[in-house]
């Protein structure tokens, strides 16, 4: 090919040739194809204990809970046992009451009522 670019838009000038590629060779010997792909790989099955995670869990919670007491603040962490959930409490320091609670008291007796409902919503026979 050659680097002359006169004749570039010129009429009746025809496009430089291009060589065609020459075509792939056939793969004879099937022992190579299965050398070339690679060993199926397994999916990643991670191992979960569900106890530990809990225990865990609170633990963080009492390290949590007892810096909080140090640092002279009234905020508690807990855990909610029967929706698995972390509930934050900010207490008032001069009377005690609750000033703010994460999720919502009503928010945990929803869940409360929903995990009481939930075999009444799935019922295997239907």
């Amino acid at each position: 090919m050659s680097n002359d670019i006169t004749a570039i838009g010129q009429l009746g000038a025809s496009p430089p040739a291009v060589a065609p590629r020459p075509a792939a060779a056939p793969a004879t010997d099937p022992t190579a194809e299965a050398k070339a792909q690679p060993p199926e790989k397994k999916p990643f099955e991670p191992t979960l204990d569900v106890e530990e995670m809990r225990a865990n869990l609170r633990e963080s919670i009492e390290r949590l809970n007892k810096m909080m007491r140090d640092s002279g603040r009234n905020l508690n962490f807990s855990m909610d046992e029967a929706s698995d959930r972390v509930v934050i409490t900010v207490k008032n320091s001069e009377t005690g009451e609750i000033v703010r609670q994460i999720p919502d008291a009503t928010l945990l007796r929803i869940s409360h009522n929903l995990e009481n409902v939930k075999g009444m919503l799935h019922n295997e026979s239907t």
